[in-house]
């Protein structure tokens, strides 16, 4: 008798058992409702630099600020696409991008790069904390990489971001101006390639920063600007005082010093920052001096202390010796011959100083 009543009760707890499971595994379960996943479907609103005021037909000039708010991309997605500087399998977040993009231009649909004209200050990266988290920051720092233009992608699939209006160097045939969305380091989601056109003048408004004086002007070195731009497929791009020419030569504005007799200090402002493609180097040049003695010169910058950490720490290292013979009193120079200097820094900036130095220009005033 207690063998069957033992028999009945444990056959019992096991259909009570067999019950349960088959409730959690079909969904049926009240908790299994009560936390459905969530439907993620990506859009963008595009306002003016109140965050409030949509943009509508308002005319955007260069300098002008874009705020961008996003709901629907899921933090999840996005897992495949290029192995730097997010790796396989971890979700490589979404490009929010200002530019000029040609009429095909989807990644989705094979349409190369070149058709999304973009500058660096027009490009934030929407990505999870927990994703960013996952990028490596050794022995690159991918993850510096991404913060230069990171904004956080919440759990909900919803960011902001600020963007600057700015005019990119090529723009595609017949490119449309406005606020792009789409995967980002090659990731490829047709659900996450979405536009809002910008009504945008490239001529200056009242926040396009004034044009900083070319009073030294350099190419440093002659294959400087193709070898970032072209070869590592990077960009080179002058902040503070510094810029470039339509030569694609270095400058920078001069704030003080003079030169009397032959002899003197020049001194000058301004950041050039060069980066390749997946920022595996990322190096600055900034605040040249030039020191003469009886018309030689000796050139100085303060330059990255990394390959990769880009202004976020800087030292001043000896670049190059200048022929400045002809400076006199303060006169303008033009095509001073330069020499490089051994034991320049960073190791990157090493490499593109192994050839010969570009000359010089002073547009002393």
């Amino acid at each position: 008798m207690v063998t069957t009543r033992f028999c009945n009760r444990v056959g019992m707890l096991m259909v009570v058992a067999g019950l349960a499971v088959a409730l959690v595994v079909s969904g049926a379960g009240l908790t299994g409702s009560a936390h459905a996943a969530p439907v993620f479907r990506p859009h963008i609103d595009v306002y003016l630099a109140d965050g409030v005021t949509p943009v509508g037909t308002t005319r955007v000039h260069p300098g002008d600020t874009l705020v961008v708010k996003g709901r629907g991309f899921d933090p999840k997605s996005n897992t495949d696409g290029f192995p730097l500087p997010v790796p396989p399998g971890v979700p490589h977040g979404t490009f929010i991008a200002f530019g000029a993009f040609a009429p095909t231009w989807k990644p989705s649909q094979d349409a190369p790069e070149s058709a999304r004209a973009t500058s660096r200050l027009g490009v934030q990266w929407a990505m999870s904390r927990e994703a960013l988290a996952r990028v490596p920051s050794t022995p690159f720092d991918m993850r510096r990489t991404i913060r230069q233009q990171w904004v956080p992608l919440a759990a909900d699939g919803s960011f902001t971001a600020e963007l600057k209006a700015t005019t990119p160097k090529e723009i595609p045939a017949g490119a449309r101006w406005g606020i792009y969305t789409y995967g980002a380091a090659g990731a490829t989601n047709a659900a996450q390639e979405l536009s809002v056109p910008v009504n945008y003048s490239t001529q200056p408004g009242p926040n396009t920063p004034k044009p900083a004086p070319a009073d030294l002007v350099w190419a440093y070195s002659p294959n400087f600007y193709a070898t970032v731009t072209e070869r590592a497929q990077g960009t080179v791009y002058g902040a503070d005082g510094a810029g470039l020419d339509d030569q694609d030569r270095l400058t920078f504005t001069r704030t003080g010093g003079a030169v009397h007799n032959g002899t003197g200090t020049l001194r000058f402002t301004g950041t050039i920052v060069a980066f390749t493609r997946f920022h595996l180097f990322e190096i600055a040049l900034a605040d040249p001096i030039i020191t003469v003695r009886n018309g030689k010169g000796v050139l100085s910058m303060r330059t990255s202390t990394t390959n990769m950490n880009g202004t976020d720490a800087l030292r001043r290292v000896t670049i190059a010796d200048v022929d400045l013979a002809g400076i006199g009193d303060g006169r303008s120079v033009r095509g001073a011959k330069v020499t490089f200097r051994p034991g320049i820094r960073p190791e990157a900036l090493a490499v593109l100083s192994t050839g010969p130095a570009s000359p010089l220009d002073l547009n002393l005033r």
